[in-house]
């Protein structure tokens, strides 16, 4: 379960990259419109969790680390966990700072949507964020995504905004 582009590839996070998953949850600025950062017990954890989920088959939640072709370094992670609704997974995507502002959001997360639509068989990704994240808006816009009727997804928090994109 590997995908490439340009600029990118993401492949299943494995332990090599545990360690800087796990600070992008420690990361206050990162986690600034996602919720309180972790400690670094527990972003271990999360980023264990992940690497764990990893090795079960699909449709289990599958967390990719994206690296940069030309450098090998890490950017970030992006993730598809499936939905209850048939063929519909929920996608993610976190960026190392140095990433911000510069396409690498767009790049990797369009070819993630391309990758469940083409691979995984799903008709529908849905994006769930913070009304406050305008970047990700931006995002989900130029992938796309059309903004749903919140009431149909029913979020858990009242500060969320759902986006969906559908074949």
């Amino acid at each position: 379960m590997q995908f490439v582009t340009p600029r990118f590839t993401s492949v299943l996070l494995c332990q090599q990259w545990k360690e800087e998953t796990a600070k992008l949850y420690q990361d206050r600025k990162v986690m600034r419109l996602i919720g309180e950062p972790l400690s670094q017990k527990k972003s271990e954890a999360v980023a264990s969790t992940f690497i764990e989920a990893n090795q079960r088959p699909w449709p289990a939640q599958k967390v990719w680390s994206i690296t940069c072709n030309q450098t090998q370094a890490f950017c970030g992670i992006q993730m598809l966990c499936k939905s209850v609704l048939q063929d519909t997974a929920e996608i993610g995507i976190i960026l190392a700072p140095s990433m911000n502002g510069k396409g690498a959001a767009r790049e990797a997360m369009g070819a993630l949507v391309e990758f469940g639509l083409e691979y995984l068989n799903l008709h529908q990704i849905i994006a769930q964020f913070e009304k406050r994240h305008l970047a990700t808006k931006r995002l989900v816009t130029q992938l796309n995504f059309k903004q749903a009727d919140d009431n149909c997804f029913q979020p858990s928090k009242t500060n969320l905004v759902t986006y969906t994109f559908s074949r």
